[in-house]
């Protein structure tokens, strides 16, 4: 996880979770890629549980511009096996 002060300007939003299951997975996700990441209202957004409200209780995951593709990648095939969605060509798995 990325906890260094000032990193938020070389950062790139990469979603706002539905959920906090789907924020800890995703952020377990991303850590056990070696990719750093920022959760933008990662504790002032539990305060206030519910819909999503921006900017009061969204919670925004950020990588590092450099990280962005790879980032991506793996959080669009993990959301695509949980929900059930075939992946574009077909592919299995």
């Amino acid at each position: 996880m990325c906890t260094t002060l000032g990193l938020e300007s070389n950062m790139t939003k990469l979603l706002a979770p539905h959920d906090e299951n789907e924020l800890m997975l995703l952020t377990s996700l991303l850590e056990g890629n070696g990719i750093e990441f920022l959760v933008q209202n990662e504790y002032f957004g539990g305060l206030y549980p519910g819909l999503n409200i921006f900017p009061f209780n969204e919670r925004v995951i950020l990588v590092a511009e450099a990280d962005f593709d790879r980032a991506l990648l793996l959080t669009r095939d993990f959301l695509e096996s949980i929900e059930g969605k075939p992946r574009q060509g077909g592919q299995v798995g």
